[in-house]
């Protein structure tokens, strides 16, 4: 199995260092082990998944098409369990305790006769809420605030751009105040300047709030530019192979941070590592690499 490494921005090409244990210098909240997970009748999808999520961070997972990436959420996310292996969540010490987890899909999921400020609120009309209803509308407000939409309160998804429309999406998941927040591919049908824009706010707010997210994406620019660490995967079955630390803090410029050199030279390093696996999926069943 391929060691586990880091490169860390502002290292140049070819400058990995060996990695620290995942998560090392902040406490995990959630923990793969050796997980391994087949479909009924089918090979491992997974085999031999470790990976440490420190709490309050961002953890970008790229891989080849295919390789599971969806299929490590949804094990997260207690919809599969595994065949084998450990997936272990920390402690909640909060009071009241917080929302264990939300997800947001590539898919549109708004509810078309809701307007803008009811999709966000759909939470606290499901379950039972430790928000009072003026709490409530303070809370929806405040996110509608931070994302740049007054203004759009009122307004019926069909109304809406279709960065208006992610944003609400983005809003609704976070409206909950959940611990851990799955981000699978949910920009991936924007264009590059309004995901960027949308990159900057969902970023101000998950560190506002304290949420630990894991994306999957296959831009490698938006995982380099959202997160604190990037997870390479191997093609199937799948495990981690690389790991690159994001070391650009918590105030970032996205605009300003694709012309940044050390931006540059960290895509190059993952681009290399990810096109291994790009090709190594693309080789018939059994054929050895040359």
């Amino acid at each position: 199995m391929p060691a586990v490494e880091a490169a860390r921005a502002g290292h140049g090409a070819g400058d990995g260092v060996n990695a620290p244990a995942p998560g090392a210098g902040a406490p995990a909240l959630l923990r793969a082990d050796g997980v391994r997970f087949a479909y009924p009748g089918g090979a491992p999808v997974l085999d031999g998944v470790d990976i440490a999520v420190p709490e309050g961070s961002i953890t970008g997972l790229v891989g080849p098409s295919g390789c599971g990436k969806s299929t490590l959420l949804a094990l997260l996310a207690g919809l599969l369990q595994p065949d084998a292996g450990r997936l272990t969540w920390s402690e909640d010490r909060a009071r009241p305790p917080r929302h264990p987890l939300t997800m947001m899909f590539q898919k549109d999921t708004l509810l078309p006769w809701m307007t803008v400020e009811d999709n966000i609120g759909l939470h606290f009309r499901l379950t039972k809420s430790t928000l009072d209803r003026s709490a409530q509308k303070a809370r929806i407000a405040e996110l509608i605030r931070l994302a740049g939409l007054e203004g759009a309160e009122r307004k019926f998804p069909y109304q809406l751009s279709g960065g208006m429309r992610r944003r609400t999406a983005f809003l609704a998941s976070v409206a909950p105040h959940p611990r851990v927040l799955l981000l699978d591919e949910p920009f991936s049908a924007l264009d590059e300047p309004t995901r960027i824009g949308i990159h900057q706010d969902i970023f101000h707010i998950v560190k506002r709030e304290g949420i630990t997210v894991l994306l999957i994406t296959h831009d490698l620019g938006e995982a380099i530019s959202l997160s604190d660490q990037v997870l390479v995967l191997t093609a199937q079955p799948a495990r981690v192979f690389k790991r690159f630390e994001i070391g650009f803090g918590t105030e970032r410029d996205f605009l300003g941070l694709r012309e940044n050199p050390q931006f540059l030279a960290l895509y190059g390093q993952v681009w290399e590592q990810l096109a291994v696996q790009i090709q190594r999926s693309r080789r018939p069943a059994g054929q050895a690499a040359a």
